[in-house]
């Protein structure tokens, strides 16, 4: 997505709610005006001799302006919103053309290589690692490390048959078992060059081509020309 998409889906979204907060306004006003012209009305019309009971209409009038500072509240609280979402998507493309590692199990091919990693909570008995294409079907497959902690995995995006396959998005599931055989925690995290950003609900959301990295969930950044520090030495930093 182009950053101009970017800042125009950020900026309708802002709109949307000023649209919002200005209809409600709009609509207080009439109802406040309306109001007044009753309130008039009434007053005009009164009893000399036994006039109308002020406390009323007195308490409508503080829930009118109570109601109008709620709405100018929340009208300025909107536009800090959009201030910020447009500062977060700004300060976002600066991630594009830099490698990223984020929490996903899916995983892009990006010129005929996937990079990602695999951590075990604990050390397993036994350890599958799969890839499926996006539909769902097994196009590579091997045996795990079995010791507790991060591991590396890269593919060169060939199937058992020797065949390169297209550049997209892939899943990479890991199957561990223990000594017990009960399974065994993990997660996968996906390496990949940012090419895009865009938002999605609100969220800021990085583009490694077709597969998605909300900001939240990036680890790691380096620059595209630098290869990303291998998990084990993230390990051991930490």
């Amino acid at each position: 997505m182009a950053i101009g998409d970017v800042s125009s889906a950020a900026t309708d979204a802002l709109a949307k709610s000023q649209d919002k907060n200005a209809s409600s306004s709009n609509k207080l006003a009439k109802d406040l005006d309306s109001f007044l012209q009753l309130l008039t009305s009434q007053l005009k019309n009164q009893d000399p001799l036994s006039p109308m009971d002020s406390t009323e209409f007195t308490n409508q009038l503080t829930q009118f302006a109570q109601v109008e500072q709620q709405i100018n509240m929340n009208a300025n609280l909107t536009n800090l919103i959009g201030l910020s979402q447009q500062s977060i998507v700004s300060n976002a493309v600066n991630y594009i053309g830099k490698t990223i590692e984020g929490e996903s199990n899916q995983v892009p091919l990006q010129n005929g290589v996937m990079k990602a990693a695999y951590g075990l909570t604990d050390d397993a008995k036994s350890v599958s690692v799969v890839v499926r294409d996006d539909t769902g079907n097994i196009v590579f497959s091997k045996v795990g490390q079995t010791t507790k902690g991060v591991h590396e995995f890269t593919w060169d995006g060939k199937d058992a048959n020797g065949l390169q396959l297209d550049d997209g998005v892939y899943s990479l599931s890991i199957t561990s078992v223990g000594g017990d055989d009960k399974p065994v925690d993990n997660y996968v995290t996906a390496f990949g060059k940012v090419t895009g950003v865009t938002t999605i609900n609100g969220t800021t959301v990085l583009l490694l081509d077709k597969v998605g990295i909300p900001v939240d969930k990036v680890l790691s950044i380096s620059a595209a020309d630098e290869p990303p520090a291998k998990p084990e030495e993230q390990q051991n930093a930490a």
